[in-house]
This record gives C-alpha cells, structure tokens and sequence, in this order.
C-alpha cells in the first residue's frame, strides 16, 4: 500500500451488531469474514478501493462508545456510512443518532445500508419513513445520501452501493481543508514520544525540539493568561502549530496558514483520543521506563 497517497476519512457507524466491523473487512479483504468480535471503541483501517486511499474509522456502536467518539470522527470524515440491522427494530435509536450524525457534519455524503438482507426484508420506503429520510432534502439539499439493502455475508448490493459512494466521495476531496505538514506526540513535561513529518517546510523545525518549545511556550502562556487556557497556537511565517491537551499526554499538528484551525484541531484531537484508547498502557511504559512501543506507522497510518 502506497503510505504517501492522501488517506479519504470515513466514519462507519451504525448500533452495535449492526455490521460494521463486517463491512470494513469485506472492503479489506473483498470477502465476507465470519468470525469478528465487536469493535471495542475504535478501529482504523486503511483500504484502497479503484486507486484511492480510504481511512476507515470504525466505530464502536455501544451507547458508550456512540458518547465518546462518534462526534468527533463524524466530524472529521469526508463521508459516512451508516449501518443498520434490519432485522431488528431499535429504529427509535437509530433514528436519534443517525440525524445527529447529519447534524455533526453538513456536507459529508451519506451511504445507508440496510444489512441483513439474508435474515429479514425491509421495504425501503418504509425505512425512508421511519427514518424521517424525506426531511433531508429541505434540511439540507447539497448533501447526496442513498439507501441500500444489502448483506454483508451474501455480498447482495454491496458492490454497488460502494460504487455510488465512491463517486460522491472522490471530487470532495480535491477540495482540500487542512494541508498536514507534521505531527509530534509527547508528554505534558515536554518529552517527546512519536512524530512524523508529511512534507518538508520552508522552516527548518527540530523534530526533539518541537516539543519541549512548545511545553516552555505553554507554561509562558499559562502564566500570562491562566493555566486553564496555555499555549493553544502559533501561527509563524510558513505555517500554523496547533496544540491539543489532555490530562497525560499532548498532540501537536504543524499545517499551512490557509488550513482550516477546525478541522486541524479535530484531527489533533481524533489522533489523540485513538492513542488513548489504543495505546494507554504504551504511554504508561513510556513515562515509566523511556520505552516506545507503538507502531512504526502508527502517525503514518492516521
């Protein structure tokens, strides 16, 4: 897999047991995979489909995992696909998260897939009203959405709903939001952890050096205006430095000046919040003993 392509983020959400973590198998590995355990917050995953490189967030569908992560990678993807079970009838919650999805992100075009084919039909129109799907055109008439029934075990529409999505996906992302120039994790004392640069800048920055600058900034910042707010950005002569706090470790973004602060915000705080779920006993070994034990690509792969 070509690592230097632009990653397309999707966010596949949907209840648990909905198929989720089936679908993103059956994109990785073209087949159905019976047995998968339930996504336990988050999984990413990247899959090319027709030359184009797709960041697959799937999203744990426990109420737990819908409170925790779901906004924020909503947020961050250029597309989503909402999966239902539609052999079960919890369309109260499916309704309820599924418009608070639309409501994180207005532009993002929307892929529904009635899964479960094999075990239960659903008339689509009937799910187009339960849904409330006829409120979407005056809601919000620039965003293309389409339903499917599907199963992901038979296979049934797969292709072809992933060819609709595809070619919705792909012009939106040449309108590009964030030019992403490099990324540095570290602790709150300044330590570095991890980074990776996407692309050389004009200013020649110190990858050891980033973060301790930084942390001396912050503690200045701290003191001027109040260790509640601290360091938040810099924006020098060839680019921005974002910075995103949490209680134990720090994420940093370096981007051009003409990126959006939102969406660069969001992928510090999305990054950040992947580490903390995937890798926390990596950072407490960190702090412990000085040891890094994440995955080489793991920037790279975000």
């Amino acid at each position: 897999m070509d690592l230097s392509k632009k990653r397309i983020p999707i966010a596949i959400v949907g209840l648990e047991n909905a198929g989720k973590t089936t679908l993103a198998k059956r994109l990785q590995f073209g087949k159905f995979i019976p047995t998968i355990s339930p996504t336990q917050g988050l999984d990413i995953e990247s899959v090319e489909i027709e030359e184009n490189l797709f960041q697959l967030f799937d999203l744990g569908g426990h109420i737990s995992f819908r409170e925790m992560f779901w906004k924020t990678y909503v947020q961050l993807s250029q597309g989503i696909i909402f999966v239902i079970d539609a052999s079960e009838e919890r369309y109260d919650q499916v309704v309820e998260w599924f418009w608070k999805c639309l409501e994180w992100n207005h532009t993002a075009p929307i892929l529904i897939l009635a899964n479960k084919s094999d075990l239960a039909h659903i008339e689509l129109f009937d799910l187009m009203q339960k849904m409330k799907l006829d409120q979407l055109p005056n809601k919000n008439p620039q965003r293309s959405f389409r339903i499917f029934e599907v199963s992901m075990k038979e296979g049934t529409n797969f292709d072809e709903a992933i060819e609709w999505f595809s070619e919705k996906i792909i012009p939106i992302t040449r309108q590009k939001k964030v030019k992403l120039f490099s990324i540095y994790l570290y602790l709150p004392t300044g330590i570095p952890i991890a980074s990776h640069q996407f692309k050389q800048v004009e200013e020649d920055f110190d990858r050891d050096m980033v973060p301790g600058f930084l942390y001396a900034l912050d503690q200045f910042a701290s003191g001027v205006i109040g260790p509640s707010e601290g360091l938040n950005s810099i924006t020098t002569e060839h680019g921005r430095i974002l910075t995103v706090k949490r209680e134990g470790v720090m994420c940093a973004i370096v981007t051009d000046k003409e990126s959006d602060p939102i969406i660069s915000r969001i992928i510090a705080e999305s990054f950040l919040t992947y580490v903390e779920s995937s890798f926390a006993k990596s950072i407490e070994t960190f702090r412990k003993e000085g040891k890094i034990r994440f995955p080489k690509n793991l920037i790279v792969d975000f």
